[in-house]
């Protein structure tokens, strides 16, 4: 070992290390004594560029990421504002689709059958309502007590909503007498195909149904129920409660 008074030399923030029992200090290139005066250079340089290269401290909860990965990840990430444009788009597209054409501006009737048919309102009715007059009430004829009937009946007391039903004749003036017209009845009926069939009075409903029994009050043809209430001619010369009274069977009318 070199002579204590070596040590005194040494500056003083490295005297730990030599009383340690500290001698050498390798340095990639040359060596040094630690007890020399110039061991104090070569760990200085050496403490600054440890400083010089050791990273920057994380903060509590910064997540390390390589570089490398943080360029793959940006590459990799989808392109969500291409796909809201073309959702946009799509929607966009969407609202401005016409909805179907209704079977009522696709079907064309002779006249005055065709009238007839740009008067229905409903659009997917659930009965249809048929009575002899109604060809009078839809041909330039109406008769406001009827309407009246119609009115305190399905839409007062039995609550219908509207489009619920669609009044389509199956009659009409010709040479100005009311004519039936089975055929084209049926031909409107199968505009809607509706489960049920109301009519008012035996007569009309011998007219679209020749074969049922006179008498009764519901009729099955196929698929379809046929409800007969009594005629209009009739309901109105009744009080409203009677009215509404002398039609209650048309409540089992599913709507």
């Amino acid at each position: 070992m070199g002579s204590p008074s070596a040590r005194l030399d040494i500056d003083e923030k490295f005297r730990p290390w030599v009383d340690s029992g500290l001698e050498y200090l390798f340095i990639p290139g040359h060596s040094q004594r630690g007890a020399q005066g110039e061991l104090g250079a070569p760990m200085e340089q050496t403490a600054q560029a440890s400083n010089r290269q050791a990273p920057a401290p994380l903060q509590q909860g910064q997540p390390t990421q390589h570089p490398s990965v943080a360029q793959t990840s940006t590459r990799q990430q989808p392109n969500y504002q291409a796909g809201q444009s073309q959702n946009s788009q799509q929607h966009s597209q969407a609202a401005t689709v016409p909805s179907p054409t209704q079977p009522n501006s696709t079907v064309s009737f002779p006249e005055p059958w065709n009238t007839f048919l740009s008067m229905v309102k409903a659009r997917s009715p659930k009965v249809v309502c048929t009575y002899m007059e109604l060809g009078l009430d839809l041909g330039g004829q109406p008769d406001p007590q009827r309407r009246s009937v119609l009115r305190n009946t399905l839409t007062n007391h039995l609550k219908w909503p509207p489009g619920t039903a669609a009044f389509w004749p199956m009659s009409a003036l010709v040479d100005g007498a009311l004519q039936p017209n089975r055929t084209m009845f049926w031909k409107g009926w199968q505009i809607w195909k509706t489960p049920y069939i109301v009519c008012f009075g035996d007569e009309a409903l011998h007219n679209i149904h020749p074969q049922a029994q006179p008498g009764g009050t519901i009729y099955m043809l196929e698929k379809i129920t046929i409800f007969v209430a009594p005629p209009l001619a009739q309901l109105v010369t009744m009080l409203p409660h009677e009215q509404q009274l002398s039609t209650e069977l048309l409540s089992a009318v599913r709507i």
